[in-house]
């Protein structure tokens, strides 16, 4: 079952999750910037200053460079490829654990979480906190996710494409821009599309019959399903999705096995974070078998859950 919780914005500092905090505590940092309307090729290595710049539609805040902040010597080249392309930051910061490195953001997240039994470290419910304190946890978050608006029409992107995570997730907006990119129709920020798990096999021979250089068409997380493709699995195949609708301080929970895309109506910043509930392992152990046979140079190719020691455990603990 699919979950929505409302209502979260007072948990949440908004202040700390806006684009010019992170240009003044931030701006100076190189981040990898790809570009959703390529699929997600690498636009560049830019400060981050220049990626947020233009996060409400326009230059906001060009009064914030100043001798002491100056204006990126690439500005007008990154201006541009903002104007052209729907870019998008994923999974910052990449490379260190997101509790050290920005400990008031990481309170102010899981503070704000619902259901903490199951979606905090040490939730009951979340099988993850069984392994012992001497192994190394999976990486399951939080992490940012970072991306202007788009429309999912036909010849439009998403932010996210269609794709499966190893365990059940949770994902909270924290903050949206009334981006010039806004979907008219849709008063939301952002809109997902989740489906069963029994609806994979079927969205596999769907985006088999036009995509090229597939492996699996959907851990390859390489294809956006348009409002016309929606149309077309539901008129080949009768598989529909639920359409979820999110808005700063929604909080959107996916299950292990569904595939699932997303698609900011507007500029947005989310915080995602993985677990593992006993409702759904059965879930994540499929999962993993799947991605232990995709081929060793595939992206999903390693079992990063650790899903057999983390049962393990649990068994144990419950001797």
């Amino acid at each position: 079952m699919v979950v929505v919780v409302q209502g979260l914005l007072q948990a949440l500092d908004g202040v700390i999750w806006q684009p010019d905090w992170w240009i003044n505590n931030f701006g100076f940092e190189m981040v990898n910037v790809l570009d959703c309307s390529s699929n997600g090729q690498l636009v560049g290595e830019w400060p981050l200053r220049d990626f947020y710049r233009l996060f409400n539609g326009q230059d906001s805040y060009s009064h914030m460079f100043n001798a002491e902040m100056e204006e990126s010597s690439n500005w007008t080249e990154h201006k541009a490829a903002v104007k052209s392309g729907i870019l998008k930051l994923k999974d910052w910061p990449p490379a260190e654990d997101f509790q050290t490195r920005l400990p008031d953001h990481f309170a102010n997240f899981m503070k704000a979480l619902p259901f903490p039994e199951y979606t905090q470290r040490d939730g009951a419910f979340n099988l993850v906190n069984k392994l012992p304190a001497e192994f190394v946890p999976p990486d399951l978050g939080p992490k940012m996710y970072c991306a202007y608006g788009s429309n999912d029409k036909e010849g439009g992107n998403g932010t996210t494409n269609l794709h499966c995570d190893m365990a059940d997730a949770v994902n909270i907006m924290a903050y949206a821009a009334n981006s010039a990119g806004a979907d008219a129709d849709a008063d939301a920020a952002a809109v997902w599309d989740i489906y069963p798990p029994e609806a994979i096999d079927t969205l596999r021979r769907f985006i088999a019959q036009t995509a090229a250089n597939v492996e699996d068409a959907i851990h390859d997380q390489a294809t956006y399903l348009t409002l016309p493709m929606r149309q077309a699995v539901y008129e080949q195949y009768g598989q529909q999705c639920y359409r979820i609708y999110q808005n700063p301080g929604d909080a959107v929970f996916v299950p292990a096995g569904c595939a699932h895309q997303v698609c900011n109506y507007s500029s947005a910043v989310k915080i995602a974070m993985d677990f593992v509930s006993p409702e759904r392992v059965e879930y994540c152990y499929k999962l993993t078998q799947e991605f232990r046979k995709l081929t060793s140079k595939h992206q999903r190719n390693q079992d990063l859950l650790q899903l057999n020691n983390i049962l393990w455990w649990t068994f144990a603990d419950i001797q």
